[in-house]
């Protein structure tokens, strides 16, 4: 019998703070007051290679300061993908969301499924840091700088965070979930995503 395996991919639809499918209003928005966590400036870990340079490469193109890489912010996104991982049945919740965003720091977050066959238990997605931060800011298409809103129905919230200009240092993290699924997590420090603010 011929396995065929079934590719699934789901992106949380929202980044920290939310984002908004309506053209009236602005794609993101958040309460939140600037963290005040100083700068940890730090070498990108292997396992997260490409991911520092995608975010910059995504900056570069509106003429935004390049980012660096925090080991505070890797080890805050490393405990909350870990959390969500093996404590929260793998679902995805911002650290906001859930009351814990002791930090005040922006986040984005991301999903993959287990690669699934019918004659073999489910393994796990080769996805990588660029994918990652390449799926985030692919939702560029989808926002308006004049209006600063998203295309109606779409969201476009983790790629505002990511090109947010006040915003100095970012790090990231992995986790496996049981059933071999994964979870993505990045931190930003000063967050981003202010109601009425544009990114640049």
């Amino acid at each position: 019998m011929r396995n065929i395996a079934m590719l699934s991919l789901t992106l949380l639809l929202t980044a920290c703070g939310g984002s908004s499918s309506s053209s009236t209003s602005p794609p993101v928005a958040t309460t939140a007051t600037a963290s005040t966590t100083p700068l940890s400036p730090a070498s990108e870990p292997e396992s997260m290679t490409g991911m520092l340079e995608t975010h910059n490469q995504v900056r570069a193109d509106v003429a935004v300061l390049p980012l660096t890489w925090s080991s505070t912010m890797s080890s805050y996104a490393q405990e909350w993908a870990t959390h969500l991982a093996n404590e929260n049945g793998c679902q995805m919740q911002h650290r906001s969301a859930a009351g814990m965003n002791t930090l005040g720091v922006g986040e984005n977050l991301f999903w993959a499924s287990p690669l699934t066959s019918t004659n073999s238990p489910p393994t796990l997605q080769a996805i990588t840091p660029t994918y990652v931060a390449n799926d985030w800011s692919s939702e560029k298409i989808d926002y308006n700088y004049d209006t600063n809103t998203c295309t109606d129905g779409k969201i476009c919230g983790h790629y505002t965070q990511i090109v947010w200009k006040n915003t100095t240092e970012v790090g990231c993290a992995m986790a496996i979930c049981p059933d071999n699924g994964q979870i993505w997590v990045c931190n930003y420090n000063p967050p981003g995503n202010y109601t009425g603010q544009k990114p640049y």
